[in-house]
């Protein structure tokens, strides 16, 4: 019975390890693509310049079905590596589920948000008339703060919460502490929503948390073959 729950263990470890690391590279890919299009949707938000996003949206539109694909696998794998980092700690089991409620709930708005953002890509592009543009600042708007929140919950507070619950069983140290680090870079986006005008802060938590993320799965995956 030990040598099966070992077994069961290591195996937990690996597919998790492996998950948070394919989930933030899909991340991290989709994002190449995102910004290879020219299209940022949060600067036409802050500078109420929604015609001329709108008007780059056509020629943009294949590869941001793409990034939409690749940022939805993203979501998926990290949510799955956070239930299954949750299963890990077998003390702060109440932080632990805090931390498996973030991802799932973070990505299952994103998956909403993500596609808010590629509608006027598909139904409105390269229509401008004040109309398309009024609908198209609404469904951007929506789809963008909608995404600042899944980021939040899905690389701010779930490496905060799994840290914290997974100290002493499979987090080191340094990493509890850049948990930490993506706790307070999810508070500075919080922060930034109240200043929409400049949305530069609240990006900090992308590269604090999605780094958190593979570093998670390279240590998971070492434990795996170590065990």
């Amino acid at each position: 019975m030990v040598t099966e729950n070992m077994f069961v263990r290591k195996n937990l470890l690996a597919v998790a390890g492996y998950c948070a690391l394919t989930g933030a590279i899909c991340m991290l890919v989709g994002a190449a693509c995102w910004g290879a299009t020219g299209t940022d949707l949060w600067v036409a938000l802050a500078r109420n310049d929604i015609d001329t996003w709108l008007s780059q949206l056509e020629s943009a539109r294949s590869l941001l079905v793409v990034n939409t694909s690749f940022w939805v696998a993203g979501v998926v794998l990290m949510a799955a590596a956070g239930k299954m980092m949750s299963g890990l700690t077998s003390r702060s089991k109440g932080m632990a589920a805090l931390g498996h409620a973030c991802t799932q709930t973070g990505a299952a708005v994103a998956i909403v948000a993500f596609l808010l953002m590629l509608a006027p890509a598909v139904h409105l592009a390269p229509d401008t008339s004040a109309e398309a543009v009024r609908l198209a600042g609404l469904i951007g708007w929506t789809g963008a703060r909608l995404d600042d929140l899944a980021t939040l919950l899905i690389i701010g507070a779930g490496p905060l919460l799994l840290s914290i619950a997974g100290d002493k069983d499979w987090v080191p140290g340094w990493l509890r502490i850049w948990g930490y680090l993506a706790g307070g870079a999810g508070l500075v986006a919080i922060l930034t929503l109240f200043n929409p005008g400049h949305p530069e802060p609240g990006f900090l938590i992308v590269p604090v948390g999605i780094g958190w993320m593979i570093a998670a799965g390279i240590v998971l995956i070492r434990a795996a073959k170590r065990g």
